[in-house]
């Protein structure tokens, strides 16, 4: 039996290999199937949108599709296509519905009805029904006509589709294309496309507060510069960068032996000179007496300069709450400096203010008076905000990178702790710009400076 069905299926194919539209298959198929079966009538129904419209019925070439006949079998069809199972009436199994076949059996006085789904990817496409009175549908020929239906599916479903016009393909593949989309099958997949689809529309179309991220500085423009009073060697350093001093503290002393010294040797010079003035005066010798007093003018001068410089040899701090922030000498004791070098800056805790170091393919998208905010590395969980007030017109190199200076000021009093020289990160609002731009803009500014020609 397994030959035959085999041989019958390759006969039937071989016969309908050369219809190439749809009609001509359709035709062919259902009168073949009628005249290999004994069926008093074979039909082919397609799917469209839950229905089935019937294409060809056999020995029939022009089909009224009004006819209550034609109604009623499209009827029997959507039956078994909403159940997706092949229906045969007189139905043994009570697990089926088969109202329609039953109706369709009584008014057109049929015995035996066998409706096979036709089907592509698991999809039901269409559906074949063949119609005997003689007798029933045994499980041979049951056989056969399933296995003729698979083989024949795609062949149907393409030609079907290629019938239509170009419009109707279209909704077809749309349709297909929505089916899979929101289908049942793949749920995970589908969420996970859903909400990447979801992310790229949002990423393209809405836009977002940007801001330009650059590092920043506490600073404060009252800066006071301690140099030098004389050539001398340093003795001790007592301070270094970061420390705060007050009005008055001893922050360097310079070598005062020497001083010491030349002190003492100006002060037996000046004896000499009083004893000079006294022997001259007793002498009665005028000319002797005055250039003694010169010389000991000379002498007093040069002994008051040097207890100036005794005097000044501890620098001392001359403002309240300063912090040191440049001047490391710990490493410069015994080391010579001169009069007017430069030993410490002091930098006045108040008016401080934030400069951001704004990266020169960022500098653009800095406006004038724009709000921001600064974190600081001491304190990052806490941010405070400030207002732009002045950009730059130079840029510097700082890192190897052009930047841009940018002064902001800070819209509420600072906290006490501020000092100058504390460095963080700020951000400044730019104007909005959807999220593709802000992840992408700076690579693209990057490939434009490259490949542009």
């Amino acid at each position: 039996k397994k030959i035959e069905e085999l041989t019958a299926v390759l006969e039937l194919m071989q016969l309908l290999e050369g219809k190439k539209k749809f009609k001509a298959l359709a035709l062919a198929l259902t009168g073949e199937l009628a005249h290999r079966f004994n069926a008093d009538r074979v039909s082919l129904g397609m799917a469209a949108k839950g229905y089935i419209e019937i294409q060809a019925v056999s020995h029939i070439d022009h089909l009224a599709k009004k006819m209550q006949i034609v109604r009623d079998l499209e009827a029997t069809m959507e039956e078994a296509l909403d159940q997706n199972a092949t229906i045969y009436h007189p139905n043994l199994d009570s697990s089926i519905n088969a109202r329609a076949h039953e109706y369709y059996a009584q008014n057109q006085g049929v015995n035996h009805i066998l409706t096979i789904p036709i089907r592509v990817n698991h999809d039901v496409i269409g559906c074949l029904s063949l119609e005997r009175n003689q007798s029933g549908f045994n499980e041979y020929e049951s056989s056969v006509l399933h296995l003729i239906v698979e083989l024949l599916a795609t062949k149907l479903h393409d030609s079907h589709i290629k019938k239509r016009f170009i419009v109707g393909r279209c909704q077809l593949a749309l349709r297909k294309v929505l089916s899979k989309v929101f289908g049942y099958e793949h749920t995970w997949l589908k969420l996970f496309a859903l909400l990447l689809v979801a992310l790229v529309v949002f990423s393209l179309l809405f836009p977002l507060q940007y801001r330009v991220s650059a590092p920043a500085m506490l600073k404060t423009d009252k800066i006071i510069y301690i140099t030098a009073p004389f050539d001398g060697f340093i003795d001790s350093v007592f301070v270094k960068p970061g420390d705060v001093v007050y009005r008055g503290q001893r922050i360097l002393s310079l070598e005062r032996k020497q001083l010491f010294l030349e002190e003492a040797d100006l002060l037996a010079e000046e004896q000499g000179f009083l004893r000079e003035i006294q022997k001259a005066q007793a002498a009665t010798e005028l000319a002797d007496m005055r250039i003694a007093q010169a010389q000991l003018a000379q002498v007093r001068a040069k002994l008051k300069s040097n207890r100036y410089k005794q005097e000044k040899a501890n620098i001392l701090a001359i403002a309240d709450s300063a912090i040191i922030i440049e001047g490391d000498l710990q490493k410069r004791i015994g080391a010579p400096v001169s009069l007017g070098e430069e030993l410490f800056q002091v930098a006045l805790i108040e008016n401080i203010y934030v400069e951001v170091d704004v990266e020169e393919q960022e500098i653009t998208h800095v406006k004038g008076t724009a709000p921001g905010e600064l974190a600081l590395k001491s304190r990052p969980e806490s941010v405070y905000a400030f207002t732009s007030v002045r950009i730059s017109p130079t840029s510097s190199v700082k890192e190897q990178e052009n930047v841009f200076a940018v002064r902001g000021e800070f819209d509420a009093e600072i906290p006490p702790w501020f000092r100058p020289g504390m460095t963080g990160i700020a951000k400044i609002q730019a104007e909005k710009q959807t999220l593709w731009w802000i992840l992408t803009h700076q690579v693209m500014d990057y490939l434009r400076l490259k490949f542009w020609w």
